[in-house]
């Protein structure tokens, strides 16, 4: 620890720089946010990957230095395929978000921003270190009978007002590190749509999941186009909710991670997904790592 004298207005001030033993930078920022965003006028700014600082309404007080962590030791069966898998519609069902964040694995959280527990799943998905999404309703077609559900971005909104809608997510998300699509198969064939959407998400310092709901999804092509990173969805897990068609779809996200060095999977908060997951996990190849979206080379 260092400490040097610093003025503001005239009047001397302490400014503290720390180096932190090794943790997951990720965990850590999650958590830091978490505790610091209820402390009024006390905001994190990332200078460099390993480099954060503290500011009070404004002013640079603490500057956090971050120790990597030690790589692990080769395993037996070193992986071959990475598979991240990702589950939507968080934000409603508590005993469900508690159940995934038990298994073990890096599975995200895609969080609604406007769901009736929002606040308890992020509780649940930081505590366990859990990657967190902004699964943000789009207008899918069939729109208006097929309802997205509130504060949705629809076709014919002007940018300005799609980004309003992307800023009230990230808002109610916090801790986020990138959105994905509730539906949306006719909006992400918007190209203006999309274009002011990725353009709003990455002003927020997001990623962006393509859950290609249409394989006419502009989402890869627009995202590129702005130099924003970008992953989709390769396999659907549970359009059917049978134990054993969950895990055969599971297997089909394993074989593809493979073939491709890897994959990602979606799927649904049910407990037969849960149960699904658990069952394939003792079976899956060692060759075959669930790791975070983030951790995977964009598209």
């Amino acid at each position: 620890m260092t400490t040097e004298e610093r003025l503001r207005n005239g009047e001397p001030y302490a400014f503290v720089a720390l180096r932190l033993p090794p943790a997951d930078s990720h965990s850590l920022r999650q958590g830091l946010d978490k505790k610091l965003s209820q402390i009024h006028g006390v905001t994190l700014h990332v200078n460099a990957h390993d480099e954060w600082e503290v500011r009070v309404d404004g002013v640079p007080c603490l500057l956090l230095r971050l120790t990597p962590l030690t790589p692990e030791p080769a395993e037996k069966h070193p992986a071959k395929g990475r598979l991240a898998i990702v589950i939507d519609d968080m934000g409603e069902d508590v005993a469900v978000a508690r159940d995934l964040a038990a298994l073990g694995v890096p599975i995200a959280f895609s969080i609604w921003p406007d769901s009736g527990h929002r606040v308890q799943v992020l509780n649940i998905a930081q505590s366990a270190g859990k990657e967190i999404f902004i699964h943000l309703p789009m207008q899918p077609k069939g729109y208006p009978k097929v309802a997205p559900g509130p504060h949705a971005l629809l076709d014919g909104m002007t940018a300005e007002r799609i980004q309003e809608v992307v800023r009230r997510a990230a808002s109610r998300v916090p801790g986020a590190v990138a959105v994905n699509n509730h539906m949306g198969s006719a909006f992400t064939e918007s190209t203006y749509g999309m274009r002011a959407a990725l353009s709003a998400i990455k002003g927020q310092g997001l990623f962006f999941l393509d859950s290609r709901t249409t394989a006419k999804s502009v989402g890869v092509a627009e995202a590129r186009r702005i130099g924003l990173q970008v992953h989709q969805r390769d396999v659907f897990l549970d359009n059917d909710l049978a134990v054993p068609a969950i895990v055969a779809q599971l297997r089909v996200a394993e074989a593809a991670a493979l073939k491709h060095g890897h994959a990602i999977a979606i799927g649904h908060p049910h407990k037969q997904t849960v149960a699904a997951i658990r069952a394939w996990l003792k079976k899956k190849s060692p060759s075959v790592h669930v790791v975070t979206v983030s951790s995977l080379p964009p598209q």
